[in-house]
């Protein structure tokens, strides 16, 4: 068995946001409101949360993306990963002593995978922890895998977790994560993600960390979906990328 351990980075959103007041803001201008799920010490006591799980695969299959359903400022945070065969097991917590807002959106953890799972092969994932649940990861031929060194290209890439769901992984500043004010399909036949322009007095921590972003693609059959996302940023600039999956 093999064992690694990852920091989603939905996980370094939230605590840069609270070391940051200004950074981020609620989605939607909810309030905040303890929910009696989250930290360490409420998962010591609380039952596990039966939890709806997807995963798609990111970074030519040296990652995933795990999407739950919750809050969208109590992202879960990774804890240990491990491998047996082609069997991924996965820790899932809510992060420490957050107050977390009522609304119940898709959120994705980055999860990097131990040396060994080929994505060629079918990868089940099961979740342990303050969450419980399991995925089935179809394999997808051409992919590079989990090699053990350290990925320095920090590319962004993307993958399919559902018919018309897609996790997109992008690096940047953990507090200033990218916002996509549309996300459609394009003339070509491709995704088309346009960001939207960040605040003129936003404020980002210096850190270099995977985001991941959740985006509906409507109009999206299983037998259909585009292999290829264009992301547009705020002044225009162009850059496409294979989805996978």
């Amino acid at each position: 068995m093999t064992t690694t351990r990852t920091t989603a980075a939905s996980a370094l959103l939230l605590l840069a946001a609270l070391a940051l007041a200004g950074c981020a803001t609620t989605p939607g201008g909810a309030t905040p409101e303890s929910t009696g799920s989250g930290g360490a010490d409420a998962g010591s006591s609380a039952p596990a949360q039966d939890a709806d799980v997807e995963a798609a695969w990111l970074d030519g299959g040296r990652s995933v993306g795990l999407v739950t359903y919750g809050s969208s400022s109590c992202q879960p945070v990774v804890g240990e990963v491990s491998a047996s065969g082609q069997t991924v097991t996965v820790e899932l917590n809510d992060p420490e002593g957050a107050a977390c807002t009522r609304d119940y959106v898709p959120r994705a953890s980055y999860v990097g995978l131990p040396v060994g799972i080929d994505p060629a092969q079918d990868v089940e994932i099961i979740v342990t922890g303050g969450y419980t649940g399991d995925a089935d990861l179809d394999g997808v031929a051409g992919l590079e895998g989990p090699t053990g060194a350290v990925n320095d290209e920090m590319l962004p890439s993307a993958g399919w977790f559902d018919d018309a769901g897609l996790v997109l992984l992008t690096w940047g500043s953990s507090s200033c994560p990218p916002v996509f004010e549309t996300v459609a399909i394009d003339e070509g036949g491709a995704v088309r993600a346009t960001e939207a322009a960040a605040a003129a007095d936003q404020v980002c921590t210096m850190d270099y960390a995977p985001r991941l972003s959740v985006l509906a693609v409507e109009g999206v059959s299983d037998d259909a979906r585009p292999g290829e996302i264009v992301l547009v940023s705020s002044a225009g600039d162009e850059q496409r990328i294979a989805v996978i999956g």
